[in-house]
């Protein structure tokens, strides 16, 4: 696959995104992501004293507990740390998917996802720990300008000291508005660093403040139309997924009997896909699962001369079957990304460093050819036989 290295390309990123391969390694980052989350999410709520069952009840697999958890603040620690992890392998996963971007691009199609996981294990720190270093350093500069704002109470003096300091604090307060910019940008294109020119954390920081800085305008479009780009593949994709399951639920349901036994099995698994951190809006045009009702247990009403049990747990699978199919929409989104910031990033070198980093390194296109060893015993035999003659 070629590139022209204008603005153009960034639409690409669609079709690019559009790969079993890197909808499948999204997806499994998706899977591992959430699994550590949701295992230390359920810990940090059972650590604020929530019951299991409760926990279960109200979030169901994946619980968000910021606006409804009332954690204590051990709770609170325990549920950084499941957002962490969750950071951690949004990282890993868009480099690896960058990774496979980039190979695709100089023309490895058959790059396979297992080297693509090894390569994003291996250059963890340069992606994760980037954004968390800057994170720091802007933490550390409010922590100085809480400071100041103790020495202002100090009777007649601190107020003097504080309006003499105010160009210096106002030039600190814009210095942190830049660095979380930059931020913003190594949030968005350090696995493409990474998963072009293995970048170390230095040399990704270095990089982000490069591109916002030598590249302002073209970096923020080219953003703007990879985020539209992304939103319409994810838009189209969810629109047809919903379709597809309209389909699904109509032909299964043409022979289901008196009983109902689809209907309650589909109303079942609506509520087992809880995204209560999902907006009004996605989960409107996501595949329409999202309406919420009550839990229809096993023995009541229709399902009285039913074998309810064997309802109750397909309600179940078919409501893991809910999410994997969102998960799927979702890896979607998250490949287009994957492949646009290696465009972006790829496209943005070129410009600014008139660095091509699609150009293959320098081989040797005729290796020389080894000879065999009967052939080199021979030759050394004739040449010992010559100098023998000549003495």
């Amino acid at each position: 696959m070629t590139i022209d290295y204008v603005w153009k390309d960034v639409f690409q990123a669609a079709r690019l995104g559009f790969s079993p391969k890197k909808i499948w390694v999204s997806v499994k980052g998706i899977l591992y992501g959430l699994a550590g989350y949701s295992v230390l999410s359920y810990l940090s709520l059972m650590a604020s004293g929530w019951q299991i069952k409760n926990i279960w009840q109200e979030f169901r697999y994946i619980p968000f507990p910021i606006f409804q958890g009332n954690l204590n603040w051990y709770g609170w620690i325990i549920w950084v740390l499941a957002g962490l992890l969750a950071l951690f392998y949004y990282f890993v996963t868009m480099t690896a998917v960058s990774k496979i971007t980039y190979e695709q691009l100089k023309g490895d199609e058959f790059y396979e996802s297992k080297e693509a996981w090894r390569f994003a294990y291996k250059n963890w720190k340069g992606t994760f720990l980037s954004p968390i270093y800057l994170a720091l350093f802007i933490g550390a500069l409010l922590l100085v300008g809480l400071i100041l704002g103790l020495v202002g109470r100090i009777p007649s003096v601190g107020q003097i000291l504080i309006g003499l300091l105010g160009v210096p604090i106002l030039a600190g307060a814009l210095f942190i508005v830049y660095l979380t910019i930059v931020m913003g940008v190594v949030l968005l294109t350090a696995p493409a660093i990474a998963g072009t020119s293995e970048s170390d954390t230095f040399d990704t920081l270095f990089e982000g403040f490069s591109l916002i800085n030598d590249q302002t305008w073209r970096y923020v479009v080219w953003e703007i139309i990879l985020l539209i780009t992304t939103f319409l593949g994810i838009f189209i994709f969810a629109y047809l997924a919903k379709y597809a399951l309209s389909l699904m639920n109509n032909i299964l349901g043409v022979w289901q009997g008196p009983r109902g036994w689809l209907n309650i099995m589909w109303k079942n698994a609506h509520w087992y896909l809880y995204m209560p951190f999902l907006p009004t809006w996605i989960a409107k045009w996501v595949p329409t699962f999202f309406i919420h009702g009550e839990f229809i247990h096993a023995g009541s009403g229709a399902l009285a001369q039913y074998p309810g049990a064997a309802t109750t747990f397909g309600s179940f699978l078919l409501g893991l079957s809910f999410y994997l199919i969102v998960f799927i929409i979702l890896g979607y989104g998250i490949s287009i990304q994957g492949a646009g910031q290696t465009l972006i990033y790829t496209i943005l070198v070129k410009i600014k460093d008139k660095k091509d980093l699609l150009e293959k390194e320098e081989e040797e296109l005729f290796e020389p050819e080894e000879e065999p060893k009967e052939e080199l015993e021979e030759t050394e035999e004739k040449k010992e036989e010559e100098e023998s003659k000549e003495e």
